[in-house]
């Protein structure tokens, strides 16, 4: 094993931790400003900032008070006398002192150490104070009989200081966040958490006459990892283990996200799965994996992120182009005509123009996708219920109740969501044929139709010319896999319709970033089509792994999800999803919303890669 070989991470959970009677003093650096978290330290130091109710300072001294600490040293500078009214002389426990950083606006925090120096004299706890972390993070320090850093593997969310450790857990280098290049290889690398135990005679060997020297060097402008990458560097420290505490929660404060961040992360876990219902995305920001939105997990490939990186500057600075010319864009990749679209931030836009401003009437099949029942009023809405046992779409029946009720507007979803269920295109057309006399316009929502088994055989778009009462909406941010960006189009063959439904939306209605994508999109057709393969592949073997389970009786999809019912009776799908969270950090979407019988008896589960469907496997069976 070479030097930089990544060890097994040491076994660190959130159980308690007998604490080491040795270690008495924690040294905490509170003095800056956290310029980043204005306003909310425009009257306090950033260490006062409040996570659950309580300061960052505080929630540090109770968990290092937990592990035997009795006597804390404070740095402070900015604010520092509201952070004396707030913690005082002693808090939870741990006798207080605190030492002043003068120079705080004008150096960075090798000062602010070297402030604190008289205390660097025995076996200590030094950490920053803007850090918001379990007490098992001190646990896993304390267990070492020498010097330790805690260190979490790097994540490309996570900026700053980076270690390499031997096959043994010791750190061979030390790199900070200014020394890090775009060649540097950040394969293998571990993030410093800022949680140091450091003991007497690294102390007093090492840390304290480098940092004397630094500041009698000037270095006031240095982190104070320097000193550790230096005695790394030169081969004389030679014995500081490196703590892998991603088992435990911990995190940063430097901004507001980072903030949100940390609120959601130290919720208890049924607080959390609250919270996530109140969400409607930026899930990736909160360490789940999420089976509950539906998107093409293999698209867009990574270089072609690269163009967006290249003219960031100029797409963000400039205006991006309008209705016209994004619908030529649009019409490049589908080959319609141009005159025949209206592209949108996202088909949810589009829908909620529909609903509101086209239809008065306006008749789906259910269950169906919640927005566009949400978009009109409930005594305008008629319902016409799938077969429960297959969720097939009845076209004569359908057509029927269409008329009956004589609607204007009929909506159908092909792939359908949350069933997964197709309606073949030679029956969408018999539909509209049906309907055709009926002054009915006919929507048919083709959002998933790539990952179906005809893929766009199966669309109906190429038959908008001869029907000019249907109309086909695709969510491109779905089959794309571009959520964040908000793409999606209307195509009809009524230009009139098309003319009004333009002039319903903003005049930028699309933002450059989704622009430059339209742009970029059509040199990568080869490699979205081998991405819809594969999300269909995926699918289908989730789907039979399903099939294999008891609990459970999964309907075939066509699509990128599988809707499956609960056998047992007693089990509701609100209730499973939150164990399936709680216990396993994996969330799906119940169906309880919808409309249809027994609607809190399903689940909806969205595909995504085969290594984390096997793991959602594994965690329904252990459930079921």
């Amino acid at each position: 094993m070479t030097s930089d070989t990544v060890a097994e991470p040491l076994d660190v959970t959130r159980s308690s931790y007998a604490p080491k009677a040795s270690v008495h003093r924690a040294v905490i650096l509170a003095a800056g400003r956290g310029s980043r978290l204005q306003p909310l330290t425009a009257d306090m130091p950033k260490c006062l900032v409040e996570i659950g109710g309580e300061s960052l300072l505080e929630r540090a001294l109770q968990a290092l008070a937990s592990q035997g600490i009795t006597e804390a040293v404070i740095v402070i500078g900015y604010k520092g006398e509201v952070v004396r009214e707030s913690i005082g002389a002693c808090c939870a426990g741990i006798d207080i002192r605190y030492v002043e950083a003068p120079d705080y606006a004008t150096t960075n925090n090798i000062r602010s150490l070297w402030d604190a120096r008289d205390y660097l004299d025995q076996d200590l706890l030094l950490l920053e104070s803007d850090i918001a972390f379990d007490p098992a993070v001190i646990a896993a320090l304390l267990e070492q009989s020498g010097s330790s850093i805690a260190v979490a593997p790097y994540d490309p969310v996570l900026s700053g200081t980076v270690v390499r450790r031997d096959c043994d857990g010791r750190v061979t280098s030390f790199t900070l966040g200014a020394d890090q290049d775009k060649q540097f290889n950040l394969t293998g690398t571990f993030k410093t958490v800022n949680i140091y135990l450091l003991r007497e005679d690294l102390l007093r060997n090492q840390i304290r006459p480098r940092l004397c020297r630094a500041i009698e060097a000037g270095r006031m402008q240095d982190y104070y990892e320097s000193i550790f990458r230096d005695c790394v560097a030169d081969a004389s420290l030679v014995d500081l283990a490196a703590v892998d505490v991603s088992a435990s929660r911990w995190c940063e404060i430097d901004n507001d996200r980072d903030r949100d961040a940390a609120e959601f992360l130290f919720l208890e876990r049924h607080a959390q799965f609250d919270r996530v219902q109140q969400l409607h995305g930026a899930y990736w920001r909160y360490g789940f994996t999420d089976h509950s939105y539906l998107y093409n997990m293999y698209f867009p490939p990574a270089e072609m992120l690269d163009v967006f990186q290249d003219n960031l500057r100029e797409i963000v600075t400039n205006y991006p182009v309008a209705q016209t010319q994004l619908a030529r864009l649009v019409a490049d990749w589908t080959g319609a005509n141009p005159d025949y679209l209206v592209v949108a931030n996202g088909a949810a836009e589009l829908i909620k123009i529909l609903g509101s401003q086209f239809a008065q009437r306006l008749t789906i099949p259910t269950p169906s996708f919640n927005e566009y029942e949400e978009v009109i009023d409930e005594h305008q809405l008629n319902r016409f219920a799938l077969d429960a046992a297959t969720f097939e779409l009845d076209i004569d029946a359908f057509a029927e109740s269409v008329i009956r009720w004589r609607s204007d507007t009929a909506v159908v979803v092909t792939p359908n969501n949350p069933t997964a269920v197709s309606v073949l295109p030679s029956d969408v057309l018999r539909l509209a044929r049906l309907l055709q006399d009926q002054d009915c316009r006919l929507i048919i929502d083709e959002s998933f139709i790539e990952f179906s088994r005809a893929g766009m055989a199966g669309s109906v778009e190429e038959m908008v010319e001869a029907f000019p009462k249907l109309v086909v909406i695709k969510s491109m941010s779905k089959v794309f896999g571009i959520a964040g960006l908000r793409l999606g189009y209307l195509l009809s063959a009524d230009r009139e319709f098309v003319k009004a439904v333009r002039a319903r939306l903003p005049i930028w209605n699309v933002n450059g970033l989704a622009e430059e994508f339209l742009r970029t999109v059509g040199r990568y057709r080869s490699e979205f089509a081998e991405s819809c393969d594969l999300t269909r592949a995926t699918c289908h073997e989730l789907y039979s792994d399903l099939l294999a389970l008891s609990g459970v009786e999964p309907i075939e999809p066509d699509a990128n999800f599988v809707l499956c019912r609960l056998v047992d009776p007693s089990v509701t799908g609100p209730e499973f999803a939150r164990r399936l969270y709680v216990e396993h950090n994996i969330l799906v979407k119940d169906c309880a919303a919808k409309s249809m019988p027994e609607a809190d008896r399903y689940l909806r589960i969205a595909s995504r890669t085969p290594a984390e469907n096997r793991l959602l496997i594994e965690a329904l069976a252990t459930l079921l």
